[in-house]
């Protein structure tokens, strides 16, 4: 694969990178139309708050994300022809992971 050359070409390709990310994520939607009953049950016998729900789902699923993200950073940084070096990289994978976890939540 030949890297873009150009800003514009680089900001093409992380831009198709990060929608592919949000793209990635959708499956949280399912996981929480299964749990929607139960979520429902709970909360109006004030079981837990909302609140504490969503944090608890945030917080589980941050090791994958983290995993999810240094995965897909290690492959595309270089292979889009980013520079930086490590704060570049860092940084992207920082961007990265907020990404996915907007496209999680």
């Amino acid at each position: 694969m030949i890297p873009p050359r150009g800003a514009q070409g680089r900001l093409g390709c992380l831009a198709i990178s990060i929608s592919t990310g949000f793209f990635t994520c959708t499956t949280e939607t399912i996981e929480f139309i299964k749990e929607r009953f139960i979520f429902v049950r709970e909360t109006a016998y004030n079981a837990y708050r909302r609140s504490s729900y969503v944090l608890a789902r945030s917080f589980i699923s941050i090791p994958a994300l983290i995993v999810l993200s240094l995965s897909f950073c290690l492959i595309t940084f270089w292979a889009i022809g980013l520079s930086g070096g490590f704060s570049g990289f860092l940084f992207y994978f920082l961007a990265a992971c907020g990404t996915f976890w907007a496209g999680v939540k």
